[in-house]
């Protein structure tokens, strides 16, 4: 059996095993549960929407249980989960992880970066700065690789070092930090922020921190540490990388694990691991130490450099001091760059002491030891997250935030806390200039978990052509007079006459009202005409003319002197013949484009008759507003009833003198003299009368009686 599939079958078994084991963790609040996924990130195993799944030990568990958490057995639960996961298809796919095809593996790794260094040559170099402990104890293991973006003739720039994938399992973050390379390299010449970035600073990116678990955890298999099999070679073997750097190593007591199976186990002595004593080697020859021994001892607050480690899971971004709760005497400018950061990729931003603290962790190296401003990303949801997730929400999010972190590192306790740029854009131009607005604000900061001093933007600072310095730099004018707010709109006017090809790229940055000044925003401007481009299509006489394009306006004017400001219009014409119709677009900074369009109507069509004739007895209704003319608005209807009476509306009602059957013609003429004729057979009828029908009715004896004395009276009044 290869060592690498003896560590996964070993790694497979203490995922199933009964000790540790597995709990459902509830929490009280969301800050409880924050701190819960720092101080047990390495017990981590997935979120549930009631809470997380940690594997603990019997002491792990006492501990959570004193802070209040609510632990309940949840063995089969995570097997059940764990099943999933590993069951993922890999069918038809071509490359990635398996089940996973957006994640690299790490020869697919190392090759992209080769890539990039041939495509890139001025640009990119890739060094080896040590080996793995396979490599340097008889398997076949991996170089540890560094990718260099930058302009090389750089003397001492600002570097910004960023490290992925200590923990093996933890997918998205070397495939992040390798998206962020080619987004760079690949958008050099097109995007004026990463130019300048990349000829100011430089970028060192350690893509696979963990090379030999890496190779385990793409079996599917949850590990965590390096593959030194001295250590725990039947249970969680190896050694957590993040707590065997030197600085800080073994000094707080529960901030790490002397039990080699434990997930935190920090190895014999500090370095011990050749992954890490490499990084530490690494980083201390391009950062130079510039804080006390001291906890209270500050770095310079204008100290360049900025040191990122990328993890995942937990939404997190997180600064020092993570051994003891205490501030960190650069506290200002580090907790300003992490809810800068947070802002960018909507994470919850803080301080890395969870409910209990570390030691022997890679900001212990950079801030600890050398001053170096630190910070952890906790990305994202999940440690297999799924390739979804990652393209459409991890990626560019953090892409924002990353690039950002290049910009800031020049002076990233100082910077930060400065106002950003927005926006650029034209608004307004004429012959002699353009006119650009800026927005600056103080308000990009995460307001998650406490809120940031905003301060009032004083002024914003502009270069054309080049970055920003004492010589070229001009104040741009407020535009509403008042420096009064945290979010300001700024004006700045420029001669047609710098532009090139109808193109400027201008530089700026904002100051606010405590004089600190924000990262410059760049941005190539084109002040390109609006392009008149539309159709006209001719049905009959009746034409649509369609513009093709977005702008902010839209003229369409006719020969005869009608018009349109719609986009899309029609127009219906008085004959045959040619026509002309000039199509004028304006943008939103005022510039416009006039196109002449020739067209020909070819034909005219005649009016689709179609009425209806609804009788009773001698009186017609009827109704021709079913009647269509494709090309004219104007119709001319004309009834002949079919005896010697007329009507001209297009609904009409008749009442014929006599009944029998008539032939009703209608004639519609369009405005353009085309008519059609269409006739129609009615027939009316003559109204029945029935004669009234007399009631019998029944005599009563009262009736009779009277009757009788009528008789009587008669007679006697007749013999008289």
């Amino acid at each position: 059996m290869t060592l690498i599939n003896a560590l996964t079958f070993a790694a497979s078994l203490t995922l199933s095993s009964s000790s540790p084991s597995v709990y459902l963790a509830e929490f009280s609040d969301q800050k409880q549960k924050i701190k819960t996924k720092i101080s047990f990130h390495h017990a981590l195993l997935a979120s549930e929407d009631d809470g997380l799944l940690l594997e603990l030990t019997n002491k792990e568990v006492r501990l959570l249980e004193k802070k209040g958490i609510t632990l309940t057995a949840a063995d089969k639960k995570w097997q059940k989960k764990l099943s999933t996961i590993q069951r993922r298809s890999s069918a038809n796919q071509m490359g990635g992880i398996p089940g996973f095809n957006c994640y690299e593996t790490v020869e697919e790794t190392f090759t992209e970066a080769d890539k990039l260094v041939i495509q890139n040559p001025n640009l990119a170099q890739w060094i080896d700065i040590g080996d793995s402990w396979q490599k340097i104890n008889g398997d076949k293991g991996y170089d540890l690789k560094v990718l260099k973006i930058g302009k090389q003739s750089l003397i001492d720039p600002p570097i910004l070092f960023i490290q992925s994938a200590m923990h093996a399992r933890e997918y998205t973050t070397a495939a992040l930090t390798l998206d962020f390379a080619k987004n760079l390299l690949q958008n050099y010449d097109s995007d004026p922020d990463i130019n300048w970035i990349l000829n100011r600073h430089q970028i060192h990116i350690l893509f696979q921190t963990n090379p030999d678990g890496r190779k385990i955890a793409e079996t599917g298999v949850f590990q965590r540490k390096n593959v030194n099999i001295n250590h725990c070679s039947q249970g969680h073997t190896g050694i957590d990388l993040n707590r065997n750097f030197s600085f800080g190593w073994n000094t707080v007591d529960g901030g790490s694990s002397g039990n080699d199976c434990d997930e935190t186990y920090r190895g014999t002595h500090p370095a011990s691991e050749p992954e890490v004593s490499a990084i530490e080697a690494y980083v201390r020859s391009i950062y130079p130490d510039v804080r006390g021994e001291s906890d209270t001892d500050a770095a310079p607050i204008d100290t360049k450099g900025l040191y990122l480690d990328i993890h995942s899971y937990s939404e997190l971004i997180l600064w020092p001091f993570g051994h003891t709760e205490t501030l960190a005497p650069n506290n200002k400018g580090l907790q300003a760059l992490g809810r800068k950061l947070a802002y960018f990729n909507g994470y919850d931003p803080g301080q890395s002491v969870g409910l209990y603290p570390t030691d022997g962790t890679s900001d212990n190296l950079a801030y600890g030891e050398l001053g170096i401003a630190h910070i952890t990303f906790e990305l994202g949801t999940a440690f297999f997250q799924s390739c979804n997730i990652y393209n459409n929400k991890i990626k560019p999010d953090n892409l924002k935030a990353l690039l950002y972190a290049a910009k800031a590192v020049e002076a990233p306790y100082l910077i930060t806390s400065g106002p950003d740029i927005a926006s650029i854009e034209i608004t307004d131009a004429d012959d002699i200039y353009i006119t650009i607005d800026v927005l600056a604000t103080d308000e990009q900061f995460s307001t998650k978990g406490g809120i940031e001093a905003k301060q009032n933007i004083n002024k914003v600072w502009y270069s054309i052509g080049a970055y920003p310095n004492e010589e070229n730099s001009l104040q741009a004018e407020i535009k509403d007079g008042a420096a009064d707010t945290s979010k300001e709109v700024f004006t700045a006017r420029i001669k047609r006459d710098d532009l090139v090809n109808d193109q400027i790229t201008v530089y700026f940055k904002g100051e606010d009202s405590s004089n600190s000044q924000g990262p410059v925003s760049a941005k190539t401007l084109t002040l390109s005409q609006p392009i008149a481009n539309a159709d006209i299509n001719c049905q009959g006489a009746k034409c649509h003319l369609l513009g093709k394009e977005i702008a902010n306006s839209y003229l369409w004017q006719l020969e005869d002197g009608r018009t349109s400001i719609n986009k899309a219009t029609d127009f219906i014409f008085p004959s045959l013949g040619s026509y002309q119709a000039t199509y004028t677009v304006t943008n939103s900074i005022g510039l416009h484009t006039t196109q002449n369009y020739d067209f020909t109507v070819t034909e005219l069509l005649k009016p689709d008759i179609k009425f209806s004739a609804i009788c009773s007895n001698i009186t017609c209704k009827f109704d021709a507003s079913d009647t269509i003319d494709l090309d004219s608005d104007n119709l001319i209807y004309k009834w002949d009833f079919g005896d010697s009476t007329y009507s001209d509306t297009m609904v009409t009602s008749h009442d014929y003198a006599s009944t029998g059957n008539f032939t009703v013609t209608l004639t519609v003429t369009d405005e353009h003299n085309q008519t059609s004729v269409l006739t129609q057979e009615i027939i009316t009828t003559q109204v029945v009368t029935q004669e009234p029908t007399l009631e019998k009715t029944q005599s009563s004896g009262g009736s009779f009686i009277y009757n009788l004395l009528i008789l009587i009276v008669f007679l006697r009044v007749k013999h008289k």
